[in-house]
């Protein structure tokens, strides 16, 4: 959708309110490679290949690749039914992997589209994102119009997504729009994480900048978002059904986090802070930017709670942040919090230990950002804890009856975090 100036919104409202009629185009979306490369049977238009036969430019070389039922990718099946690791693929978590031959000729994934019908606007290749976490030597990144070559960028090897779009002009249909991802130039594999979408405006209009769907910087405040780079549906109707619950409940006490949080069962929290009328705000998923901006557009303005729990950053963790870019994100949460109850206290907990246990490669850098969140609690408005020690046995290591996936805890966890919770929650509330 066009985005138009804060300045000039009062005045666009004023004329509707007068019965003026507004003309307000809007960008039409085309195709979303995400949503076509994580199934089966893609929209029409699509196709997935690598280039078999030539090189790239030239379509006649593609072939099509197969879908695997079982691992659920897009791959090169051998003659004995399995994928060939040394050949282009992607998953559906639209991870890409492509290859250089022994003889030297880089193979690429392909994602093509097809026009279906005539544009009347402009097309743009949007939202592009590419990450590529793996490979020290680059990753080809080629956009092609009917095998002619639009655009081509080797993308170093970084933690987050490089951002992408083209404008391919006014289109008809039967032309082919093409995406490929290669090993760079020095590179014997190359690939990454891949989200774009395709997408028509008015002529002469064009987007913004791309919308970062993979890795949104740790100062942002930012929701989850579709392959589209759209704030997720789902995402979004949670966010407005807690802020009504908020609302509805006038809650004492608030509970904000991630999938961990959200798990609470219900019939704890309403048997142990029932009189503190309690509310959840967790959503899975979650890093400390969707909170943030969960925060940032939620309600808590409106009920001003007496404490909040938090507890977030084992996914921000899992996204390749380090432990000083996530303490400083949560430094950032808790700024958020207190603008918007200012008086409200943060119960700040230690992220929890995951994995097999206190040996787990993740153990280390929960510790690191667990000592620098400790530092955060000036015991006024800020308190701090950790129970991990809790959640782990004698020899360090933790059980699956704890943690069934070495993530998320059990209800024996949230029993150890209840009886933990339960005083400290009386005591900041002013009832001992």
């Amino acid at each position: 959708m066009v985005k138009f100036s804060r300045f000039l919104l009062p005045v666009m409202f004023i004329m509707a309110a007068a019965g003026i009629a507004i003309a307000a185009d809007e960008s039409k979306i085309i195709a979303v490679y995400g949503e076509a490369a994580s199934v089966k049977n893609p929209p029409t238009g699509w196709s997935f290949m690598w280039n078999a036969n030539g090189r790239m430019g030239d379509s006649n070389g593609y072939l099509l690749l197969s879908y695997d039922d079982k691992s659920k990718m897009y791959g090169v099946i051998s003659k004995s039914g399995t994928l060939m690791a040394d050949r282009p693929g992607s998953s559906r978590y639209l991870d890409i992997i492509s290859v250089r031959d022994k003889d030297g000729v880089a193979r690429f994934y392909i994602a093509s589209y097809t026009m279906q019908t005539d544009s009347t606007g402009e097309i743009w290749i949007n939202n592009g994102n590419i990450r590529n976490k793996f490979f020290a030597n680059g990753t080809m990144l080629e956009i092609y119009l009917n095998n002619k070559l639009q655009f081509t960028e080797q993308i170093k090897q970084e933690r987050f997504a490089r951002l992408f779009q083209k404008n391919l002009g006014k289109l008809k249909k039967g032309d082919a729009i093409t995406v490929a991802i290669g090993p760079g130039e020095k590179s014997d594999k190359g690939g990454g994480r891949l989200h774009f979408i395709i997408e028509e405006y008015p002529a002469g209009q064009k987007p913004g900048e791309p919308v970062n769907i993979i890795s949104p910087p740790i100062t942002a405040d930012a929701p989850q978002r579709g392959t589209d780079g759209k704030i997720d549906k789902g995402y979004s109707d949670k966010h407005k059904a807690q802020c009504a619950e908020v609302v509805a409940n006038n809650p004492e006490l608030v509970f904000a986090g991630d999938s961990i949080t959200a798990r609470w069962p219900m019939e704890l929290l309403r048997d142990k802070f029932g009189k503190y009328r309690p509310v959840n705000l967790g959503i899975g998923g979650d890093w400390v930017q969707n909170v943030r901006w969960r925060i940032r557009n939620g309600v808590l303005d409106q009920v001003h709670p007496k404490v909040i729990v938090v507890m977030i950053g084992t996914n921000n963790i899992s996204g390749g942040f380090t432990p000083d870019e996530i303490v400083d994100g949560i430094g950032l949460l808790i700024k958020d919090l207190h603008e918007k109850a200012p008086g409200s206290k943060i119960l700040l907990y230690g992220i929890f230990p995951r994995g097999a246990g206190l040996k787990d490669q993740k153990h280390e850098i929960i510790r690191q950002i667990n000592v620098k969140l400790a530092l955060m609690a000036d015991n006024k408005r800020i308190f701090y804890m950790d129970i991990g020690e809790k959640l782990v046995e004698p020899d360090g290591s933790i059980s699956t009856e704890m943690m069934k996936d070495h993530l998320h805890i059990g209800l024996n966890g949230y029993k150890i975090w209840e009886a933990s919770l339960t005083p400290v929650i009386d005591k900041m509330m002013g009832n001992n």
